[in-house]
């Protein structure tokens, strides 16, 4: 049994999934949050009660009255980033905006512009305007950055099984688990879930004395490598991972209930033990609108 593999981007797929993956060569909008100037944020205050269900009602918000000297789309900007949630809720429509503001569209999508490079919106394309989950609002909404996330990932999201078998390995995966050619080994097979629904697929390949371990456990509420640990005392030191974006397969887009070739963050990663032997291989297949990637990057100590 062997993982779908990624297929490469089309050169329009970043635009097409609203900017939020873009395709080789171009920059993806910035996930984190940002602060704005102490100026921008004494503008206008915040209205709470301006949302309606998951969609902001313009007919129910208050005027903004524009103070001279600041352009009109930066006063736009900080009121609606003063009303986001943060919530991944959509945002009204630029007509409906331009009638709340009173502004013509281009000056409403640039006070979108502003908020989409800020990271603090998203395009779908399609769809309309959505803003991004912060990590910080809702425990939730993790970033994802070190092992010990993707332990808590686990223990905050749920997994539905779809298979539990023992596999014969592809070569690569044979070789990243340092397994002879044509081992065979256990494989788990299934989708994470949030409150908001499906976002990660995953293809777990263990040796099989670990995988036979955790055969008969109840595997839904944590990670794979949180009852490696737990369970079994093997503690995790270190993962190595690939990451890569990728179009979903069709078998994939179903389970996530998402359109076949959607672009999604493609990730292979190989978790090692405290002994160095590696425990797990996993592929997994994720959406990156609610659970964003973290990754740090250090310049190595200059040698004399």
């Amino acid at each position: 049994m062997g993982p779908p593999r990624p297929q490469p981007l089309p050169s329009d797929a970043g635009e097409r999934a609203g900017g939020r993956l873009a395709p080789h060569g171009q920059r993806a909008p910035l996930l984190g949050r940002v602060v704005p100037p102490s100026s921008a944020r004494d503008l206008t205050t915040a209205a709470p009660w301006w949302y309606v269900s998951r969609h902001l009602d313009s007919r129910r918000s208050p005027p903004l009255n524009y103070r001279p000297g600041i352009p009109r789309y930066l006063q736009i900007a900080d009121t609606i980033r003063g009303e986001l949630r943060d919530e991944g809720e959509r945002i009204a429509s630029e007509h409906a905006l331009c009638a709340r503001f009173k502004v013509s569209r281009p000056t409403i999508r640039q006070a979108l512009d502003v908020l989409v490079q800020e990271g603090r919106l998203y395009r779908h394309a399609g769809r309309g305007t959505f803003a991004t989950p912060a990590a910080g609002g809702d425990r939730k909404l993790r970033v994802i950055g070190s092992v010990g996330d993707m332990m808590a990932l686990g223990d905050e999201t749920w997994f539905k099984f779809v298979s539990r078998e023992v596999v014969l390995l592809p070569a690569n995966i044979a070789q990243a688990l340092r397994l002879p050619p044509r081992s065979s080994a256990y494989c788990i097979v299934g989708v994470r879930h949030s409150e908001a629904g499906p976002f990660q697929h995953v293809t777990a390949y263990m040796p099989l004395t670990i995988g036979t371990a955790l055969s008969e456990e109840d595997l839904s509420k944590t990670s794979m490598i949180g009852a490696i640990e737990r369970l079994l005392g093997i503690p995790i030191k270190l993962m190595e991972q690939v990451v890569d974006a990728a179009l979903a397969p069709r078998q994939v887009a179903e389970q996530l209930q998402i359109r076949a070739r959607s672009p999604l963050l493609f990730f292979e990663r190989t978790y090692f033990a405290l002994s160095g032997e590696p425990v797990e291989h996993t592929i997994s297949w994720q959406t990156g609108r609610r659970y964003p990637y973290r990754i740090v990057l250090s310049r190595a100590e200059r040698r004399n």
